[in-house]
């Protein structure tokens, strides 16, 4: 009986999985009537199409293993097809899945799909994650101290590498930093449908994007107010920052000198053998490689850019703060907070319209405050002025 071609696109996160599970989505059909099957629950598959945040068409089912799901799939799947499976999570459980290759390896033939990312710039792009989700509100380095310097993500995929080598399980390794904006085409091609990749609705997309330095700075801000209150709110505001601005210039978060070098020697045995497996001539860099007193050479168009666009992001970001909050009247903060954030509001650093939400916000919850409404209609009338 012949094996069923199982294609497990594994992530690993941080690297253009939505935008290439969206593709997946759209094409869903096309796919089908060329022989390959991508099984997705409709809903989730109209959200994916739609450039929602999606998980894929895999979830980690605890009392259904991988290996028995994929064997599953071979038993019910059309006989010559071959089955697409997506999925960040994948990555995770990938180790297992490999050790137990005996139990599937008589009906399944798998190949893994696997993109990694630059070093800074994936714990950069983790970090800003848990800004954006999970409330973080400590510095990056903090951040990297807590995980002692260790990229969890490389040190996996280093792993995950040598056990597929050492089973001869095929892989498709992409560096996504060299192909960020072909990731999606680069999937398509690795698994064998290159003409039903759409192009069109894919052009120039943009689906959750990182942070500019004064987003990340605001957010960082706001999670350490607000977030034990409102859990909800950083993600709010970094969808709505990623849907009304998508194309605004993002940066690295800021790291030392001498933590970028800790980070590089920490690191250094697992990128060295993920570049064993990457093309030579895309090799994610390592310790030896590492340019080191880089200096950034703004032009000052660009630096006109980036003003304009903190400007925007600061006047949404403060609109739909104060929206969120005052559809919430019954969930009122607590002294400490309205405290912060009138000393927040008379930093010599806010700007004046900044200064005028945070008080706006900070009168509703303190409404017979005398000198916070004073201090509220100073900053108008400063407002009027400017």
């Amino acid at each position: 009986m012949a094996k069923t071609k199982i294609v497990l696109h594994a992530g690993h996160g941080k690297t253009g999985t939505s935008a290439i599970q969206s593709a997946l989505a759209i094409s869903a059909e096309a796919l089908l009537k060329n022989g390959i099957n991508y099984p997705i629950d409709p809903n989730e598959r109209q959200r994916a199409a739609r450039f929602e945040i999606t998980s894929g068409n895999w979830k980690h089912n605890p009392t259904n293993s991988l290996s028995q799901q994929c064997i599953q799939l071979a038993a019910s799947n059309i006989p010559g097809y071959t089955v697409v499976l997506s999925s960040e999570s994948l990555f995770w459980h990938l180790p297992e899945f490999i050790d137990q290759k005996d139990q599937w390896n008589d009906a399944v033939e798998v190949h893994v799909i696997l993109a990694v990312r630059e070093l800074e710039e994936m714990l950069s792009s983790e970090y800003q994650q848990r800004v954006k989700r999970h409330g973080e509100s400590k510095p990056f380095e903090q951040f990297l101290k807590r995980r002692h310097f260790i990229s969890s993500h490389h040190k996996k995929a280093a792993e995950v590498l040598t056990q597929l080598s050492r089973h001869n399980i095929p892989i498709t390794l992409l560096n996504y930093s060299r192909h960020k904006k072909t990731i999606s085409q680069r999937v398509f091609d690795a698994i064998g449908c290159s003409d039903l990749f759409p192009s069109k609705q894919m052009s120039d997309l943009v689906i959750n994007r990182s942070l500019s330095q004064k987003e990340l700075q605001m957010l960082m801000m706001i999670n350490a107010l607000y977030y034990d209150q409102f859990p909800w709110i950083s993600a709010r505001l970094s969808d709505a920052l990623a849907k009304s601005l998508p194309n605004t210039e993002t940066q690295r978060s800021r790291i030392s000198p001498q933590s970028l070098e800790k980070l590089y020697e920490k690191n250094d045995p697992y990128l060295q053998i993920i570049n064993s497996y990457l093309r030579a001539e895309e090799p994610l860099t390592v310790h030896q490689t590492l340019e080191k007193d880089l200096k950034t050479n703004n032009p000052a168009k660009r630096l006109q850019k980036i003003r304009q666009e903190e400007e925007q992001s600061v006047k949404l970001i403060s609109q739909t703060l104060l929206e969120a909050l005052v559809n919430n009247p019954a969930q009122r903060l607590c002294n400490e907070t309205i405290d912060t954030l009138i000393k927040t509001s008379q930093a010599d650093d806010t700007p004046v319209h900044v200064e005028v939400e945070l008080l706006e916000i900070a009168k509703i919850n303190r409404p017979q405050g005398q000198r916070l409404g004073q201090l509220l209609e100073r900053a108008q009338i400063k407002k009027q002025q400017s």
